[in-house]
């Protein structure tokens, strides 16, 4: 309490000797998980004046609450951002979980990315969240990247552009706003930035012809744009880009001419949390808003106290407060009429990923030389997972019910094999494909096996070095995606999509 008492001097103190405290906290969005999270706490922060939150977690009903609570107390228009990549679903359960990126990238069906964007900003805006920090447009170019993979629509900077303006047109059509993240290009970096910070070597005009060509080709249709934390010695050899003058102020506002709002990745991420002034350079650098930080109230001390001695100035506050009061003016029409609550997993929503499934599924290899028929034994297997908790059970079933008989893969029994990978970026685990002893426990089952199908439900990398007879790559673990799959085995569906990285070898 006592700490509280003297933040709010130190607050009145510069109000007296330099720019309206509540001004500076504006540039801060704390996060707010529920579950953890005080609302309280929440409160006091929006009586501090912070511009927004980002929402982590929730069920459906509790995060329309809390964004109507948190915006009632709110003395500006409060905005609130998720991290629904994929859709509401993959944060909010009783949501929409839609197809990831790289799904969408092997369809290359501009039509779909564009509707992934719509349900997705539909859903937030029932959900009462206005910003969606996506879409991701990232290079899926380094099979070892443990944050990016199948967050990326693709290694092809142009098929990434054309994905990506597709789904920005939907979500902007649907009053929500949107975030190409994360600047200059986490593609070829071999850390995740939850855990420490990551580099890349490329110099600016290697950035150029890859990286950063889908936000040069999108800046202007973005509502914003996050910067990442990473090094790149060869634009700025002191500090990561989120830090960086030089990156966000000279290369993305004064070489890509891009005038919106740049915010940070967290600034609680182990990349740059341990600089206790990481938010102070982010805004010094050009950043607008400073995104989640470990402690806001300190954060919005140390701005106070950069205003103060004349490093932070009224005019750069101005500038950025002016650029969100841009994008808060763009949702005030949709705001007048969101949509229902019930639009949230609603059937038609449901049906776009039945929909979609057929036209993302993309043969890696050996297209359509397993094949299953009806009354035949088929042996299903998951890398060091037991039957009790294999993840495929929809993709098992619907083998089952197109009439194949599944039991647990027995190697040497003379069985078809059918093995099932599922592994997808994880924020924090600093690792994204098999470990060394699913890999060889994986091989040991395919050499095993009188015929064999490997099929990805999330990275495509998995598969390099495998000798299946078939490898399918889905993208995503969805069920109606492992339906599909199971119909491509059968002959029942066309696997349509065209792979949108390169694996490596297969055999």
């Amino acid at each position: 309490m006592e700490d509280n008492k003297e933040r709010r001097k130190s607050a009145r103190r510069a109000g007296k000797e330099g720019l309206n405290p509540k001004k500076l906290a504006r540039l801060i969005y704390p996060g707010f998980r529920f579950g953890s999270t005080d609302p309280a706490l929440a409160l006091r922060l929006v009586e501090l004046g912070v511009g927004g939150f980002c929402f982590y977690g929730g069920k459906a009903a509790e995060v329309f609450e809390m964004s109507r609570l948190l915006r009632s107390a709110s003395e500006t228009p409060l905005l609130i951002a998720s991290d629904y990549e994929n859709g509401a679903g993959q944060w909010v359960p009783g949501a929409t979980e839609l197809p990831s990126n790289m799904a969408i990238g092997a369809s290359g069906s501009a039509a779909l990315a564009r509707r992934k964007g719509e349900i997705t900003a539909l859903e937030a805006r029932a959900l009462g969240v206005d910003w969606i920090f996506a879409p991701v447009v990232d290079l899926g170019s380094k099979a070892s990247n443990p944050i990016v993979n199948v967050r990326a629509f693709g290694a092809d900077p142009n098929l990434v552009a054309a994905m990506a303006g597709a789904y920005l047109s939907g979500i902007s059509s649907q009053g929500a706003l949107s975030t190409l993240k994360h600047f200059p290009g986490h593609g070829d970096t071999e850390a995740d930035s939850h855990v420490e910070l990551p580099s890349v070597s490329k110099n600016l005009q290697e950035l150029s012809d890859s990286d950063l060509r889908p936000f040069a080709a999108l800046a202007r249709q973005a509502d914003s744009i996050m910067a990442g934390h990473l090094m790149l010695p060869g634009l700025d050899p002191a500090n990561p880009a989120s830090l960086s003058k030089e990156i966000l102020t000279g290369l993305l506002r004064g070489k890509l001419k891009y005038g919106g709002v740049i915010v940070t990745d967290a600034l609680e991420m182990k990349a740059v949390s341990a600089d206790g002034q990481a938010g102070v350079k982010a805004f010094l650098a050009g950043a607008d808003i400073l995104l989640v930080p470990d402690d806001p109230f300190a954060l919005h001390e140390a701005l106070v106290r950069a205003s103060n001695d004349g490093l932070i100035t009224g005019a750069a506050v101005e500038l950025a407060l002016a650029r969100q009061d841009l994008m808060a003016r763009k949702l005030s029409p949709f705001r007048l009429a969101p949509p229902p609550l019930d639009s949230v997993r609603c059937s038609e929503h449901l049906a776009f990923n039945s929909e979609a499934a057929p036209a993302c599924l993309a043969w890696a290899s050996g297209a359509g030389k397993f094949k299953l028929r009806q009354g035949e034994t088929v042996g299903y297997f998951e890398p060091l997972t037991s039957p009790e908790n294999w993840r495929g059970a929809a993709f098992a079933e619907e083998l089952v019910r197109l009439g194949a008989r599944v039991v647990p893969y027995r190697p040497g029994s003379g069985m078809k094999l059918a093995a099932g990978c599922f592994s997808r970026p994880r924020a924090g685990s600093g690792r994204i494909n098999l470990a060394a002893e699913e890999k060889a426990a994986l091989a040991a089952a395919i050499a095993g096996a009188a015929d064999s199908a490997a099929l990805a439900f999330g990275s495509p990398f998995v598969l390099n070095g495998l000798r299946a007879t078939s490898g399918l790559c889905a993208f995503c673990s969805l069920e109606e995606f492992q339906r599909s799959a199971a119909r491509a085995l059968f002959g029942k569906a066309k696997a349509g999509g065209t792979m949108p990285v390169n694996i490596g070898e297969l055999s």
